[in-house]
């Protein structure tokens, strides 16, 4: 079986295992020294993601230590860089947010829908239209199955687009964004939001039936440029593969840890993918031919 590589560790300077209440909430008060999320790559090639545990965005230069780029009293739990420079952050605890690293500053663009406050917000996607998906989760799960997915169109107005679903997690579009895909997490299985051209709401289905995980499940997704999704099995320590008819095609382990949160394909092929493990507190990464497509078949 192929394995990633452990590409960075964050140094133990900039972990905290201080009870705090994302800790409390989330892990039962288990201590929890960071909880690594989100990850992103910039136009100049750093590596970004989230510490859910202690409220920060990190960013990893090409030739430098870890920064911490923002903390603040949330738990942000997904990022993507846009292509203005800021930080647009799904957080568990305050809503859909924009961050301007430059200046500190943080927007809620996004912490109620009609009248009431979001359940907890996950990851997010964004369209080349300007709209950004978002997965609101809370607590759900298969016998309280209030998640939902929103979308935060380029005008501002915020929209429902599928709701009832047990644990909406990872979220990312087909490359021809014609369908919305979500990783529901306590199904253990990936959804499919069928999309118009204009933007409207097709047909919700069944995509992907995932087995295993010690308690978990899809977390992360994205597509690769061979147009394969990868998703991040939480708990079962191994990014799995399928390809454009939502077959299986392969998997690659952990090196280390089994909670593999979520991913980002890089390079000019799209052919590099880095994970963050949140078991170690590490970045993993792999290159495309490095999977096994013919170990695996379920």
């Amino acid at each position: 079986m192929k394995r990633m590589q452990t590409f960075a560790r964050l140094p133990d300077a900039l972990r905290n295992a201080s009870p705090n209440d994302w800790a409390r909430t989330r892990r039962g008060g288990a201590p929890c020294d960071s909880f690594l999320e989100g990850p992103c790559i910039d136009p100049a090639g750093n590596f970004w993601c989230v510490d859910i545990s202690n409220g920060r965005v990190l960013r990893l230069t090409t030739d430098g230590p870890w920064q911490v780029v923002h903390a603040y009293d949330g738990w942000p739990t997904g990022m993507k860089l846009a292509a203005d420079g800021s930080a647009l952050i799904a957080d568990n605890r305050l809503g859909l947010l924009r961050l301007e690293p430059a200046e500190g500053r943080i927007t809620v663009l996004a912490d109620c829908f009609e009248g009431r406050p979001l359940h907890g917000p996950n990851d997010l996607t964004l369209s080349s239209r300007g709209d950004i998906y978002f997965t609101d989760q809370g607590d759900s799960d298969l016998v309280r199955p209030y998640g939902r997915v929103l979308r935060y169109t380029a005008q501002g107005a915020l929209e429902l687009v599928v709701d009832g679903l047990p644990s909406p997690n990872g979220i990312v579009l087909s490359p021809d964004e014609r369908m919305l895909y979500v990783a529901v997490t306590q199904a253990n299985a990936i959804w499919r939001v069928t999309l118009a051209t204009d933007g409207r709401i097709g047909k919700t289905g069944h995509a992907i039936q995932l087995s295993g995980s010690r308690g978990g499940g899809p977390d992360g997704i994205a597509f690769d440029g061979r147009g394969n999704l990868h998703v991040c099995h939480a708990l079962a320590g191994c990014v799995k593969v399928f390809d454009r008819l939502g077959e299986p095609v392969g998997r690659i382990d952990t090196a280390e840890g089994l909670i593999p949160t979520n991913l980002v394909v890089s390079g000019p092929q799209r052919d590099r993918v880095f994970v963050t493990e949140a078991e170690t507190g590490t970045v993993q990464t792999f290159m495309l031919d490095d999977i096994d497509t013919g170990a695996w078949h379920g």
